[in-house]
């Protein structure tokens, strides 16, 4: 009956899981353990944004026209193709983020000093320490994700402004109101030709300043920066993977 009413009612059932919730106790197995674990699932995470990316770059490259020779329709497909990558490549960054953040709460908890807590000042050095081994992989992979989502984000922007946009259909005034009458040309005089020379000045130095200005970057070029920050990406994944076996090699060494 208790069970029942505690059921109906959502808060005070709520409470009384709550009150059963049994705290974790931490030994040595057990926290190495751990530890590996919610190391392994962010890595995963990664790992999947790192095929993803694969796969986004494969696509893209199809898009702009870099592999093989597609028409005008294959270009069409390899770019939703693209993007359905991207929105995939941001949900696994996303999930890799909350993951961090889960790994980073229990890595304080083991820190903890309570009747749970059976790990010796050594014991939890060593987890402290392979902990801010686990963030700084942690933050240079996430970083160098950023920066993929960012260059990917807008090399699509310039795919989108590159597309042919539907000629507008404008009526014409010279269909509306009669052509005017042409006026006499007016007399040529030497202080007219004296002002023509005049302000035929800064016009050349408008000009001249206009080809001094830079010129946008091509989508080959955005292209080319988006490869770039993904091979990052991908070497920093692999030093994520070393900093992983390099604690696990640190693990095994201590004995319980």
């Amino acid at each position: 009956m208790g069970l029942l009413e505690e059921s109906v009612n959502p808060g005070k059932a709520l409470e009384f899981l709550e009150q059963r919730v049994i705290k974790k106790k931490w030994n040595w197995q057990e926290a190495s353990e751990e530890s590996k674990t919610e190391w392994a699932i962010v890595l995963k995470r990664y790992r999947l944004a790192d095929l993803t990316l694969f796969e986004m770059d494969r696509h893209l490259g199809e898009a702009i026209g870099v592999t093989g020779v597609p028409t005008a329709e294959d270009k069409k497909e390899a770019l939703e193709l693209a993007r359905a990558k991207f929105a995939k490549l941001s949900h696994h960054l996303e999930l890799a983020i909350g993951d961090q953040n889960t790994s980073d709460t229990t890595a304080v908890d083991m820190q903890k000093v309570s009747r749970t807590n059976l790990l010796t000042t050594h014991q939890k050095r060593v987890l402290a320490d392979e902990h801010k081994r686990e963030q700084y992989g942690y933050f240079a992979i996430e970083a160098s994700g950023q920066d993929v989502l960012e260059k990917a984000s807008e090399l699509f922007q310039a795919l989108d402004v590159k597309k042919p946009q539907p000629k507008k259909v404008e009526s014409s005034w010279g269909s509306i109101v009669a052509a005017p009458v042409a006026t006499p040309a007016p007399k040529v005089t030497y202080m007219s030709l004296l002002n023509v020379t005049v302000e035929a000045a800064p016009n050349a130095t408008q000009s001249s300043g206009s080809a001094r200005s830079v010129s946008k970057p091509t989508v080959a070029d955005i292209f080319k920066r988006f490869e770039g920050v993904a091979k990052v990406y991908h070497k920093d994944l692999g030093s994520f993977e070393s900093m992983q076996s390099k604690a696990i090699t640190n693990f095994l060494s201590i004995s319980s």
